[in-house]
């Protein structure tokens, strides 16, 4: 058997708060959860870390998810950051919007990729406000580095460091997400789905290498739970907004990018799998090149590792190369 490639600190005794804050419109709540050490000391833009999710699945479930004892939000927090994830609307534990509580088929996409960067948005101003901070640190992953890296092209005084895991400028190639322009509000993903998308081209070697089974049947089982009504169907179901899939067929793949990298005047990592199918590192360099006006911008590459590497044996090589890059004086 192949053991876990892990040697983070099984954390306890972290302080734990969780807040919902309001969107702004519709009445709508965004899910806030904040993970810091007892002494941690608070109101340092440099160490204050704010994670941002992917299409499918919420942060509440991708960084805080713990495996060994610990997950990567543990480890930041364990080392003095102020740590803190945002589910999207209609992701994890924020409110759904009304669409959601109908048949999918009734309403188009929604939760866009612009919508999305306004949930962050509104989530920066209550932490900056809270913490008494004009800046922070931004972590985003997959669809996230998108929102990330499109908010701070715009408010870049308001962001200490960017660190994109899982990123390109996705305007180019099929999508294991889709390759359709949808129709309908949301769609169904099951474990069986999510697990194929996941080991995706890989062999059963490399399977067995990369991927620890029991992190990932846990980590199945709790993504497909993050929707309270997953388990209304059989197999249980969770429900992912469609309006990033619209984005990526109708503009992204158009050569209509999200943001413009050039205009990203903050110290920035690219990170990536070496197995990434989905934002490959080809993709990710390609980004890299184009971030000119960053003042640090640095490239790393995880081997061995999936789009998913965050959940996967070598994590703990993603968690450090992120730290150095966060921590590091320029």
């Amino acid at each position: 058997m192949v053991e876990p490639e892990s040697q983070g600190t099984i954390v306890q005794d972290l302080i734990v708060e969780e807040f919902m804050v309001p969107a702004g419109d519709h009445e709508l709540r965004i899910f806030l959860r904040n993970k810091r050490r007892e002494n941690a000391v608070l109101g340092r833009p440099e160490r204050t870390l704010l994670f941002v999710h992917g299409a499918t699945y919420p942060s509440s479930v991708t960084f805080d998810f713990v495996a060994g004892g610990y997950s990567w939000m543990d480890t930041l927090a364990e080392t003095g950051f102020d740590c803190w994830l945002l589910d999207i609307r209609g992701y994890g534990r924020s409110d759904r919007p009304a669409e959601m509580e109908q048949a999918a088929e009734a309403n188009g996409p929604i939760v866009h990729t612009d919508v999305a960067i306004a949930d962050l948005g509104t989530v920066i101003e209550y932490i900056l406000a809270k913490r008494g901070l004009e800046k922070l640190q931004l972590l985003g992953y997959s669809w996230g580095t998108l929102i990330a890296g499109a908010y701070t092209a715009k408010n870049n005084a308001k962001v200490e460091r960017l660190a994109l895991y899982g990123t390109s400028m996705l305007n180019s190639g099929a999508s294991l997400i889709g390759n359709e322009r949808p129709t309908t509000a949301y769609r169904y993903v099951d474990a069986q789905s999510i697990k194929a998308r996941w080991e995706h081209g890989l062999n059963p070697q490399e399977i067995e290498d990369i991927i620890d089974p029991d992190w990932q049947q846990q980590w199945l089982d709790e993504a497909v739970a993050s929707d309270p009504k997953s388990g209304e169907h059989n197999p249980p179901m969770l429900r992912a907004p469609t309006g990033v899939v619209d984005d990526k067929i109708c503009r992204w793949s158009q050569g209509v990018f999200q943001y413009d990298p050039t205009e990203v005047r903050v110290p920035t990592l690219v990170i990536v799998g070496e197995r990434d199918i989905e934002t490959t590192a080809d993709g990710a360099l390609a980004l890299y090149h184009k971030l000119i006006n960053a003042p640090h911008r640095r490239y790393t590459i995880i081997g061995k590792a999936t789009h998913s590497a965050l959940l996967e044996r070598r994590r703990d090589q993603l968690f450090r190369a992120t730290q150095s890059f966060l921590e590091e004086e320029f």
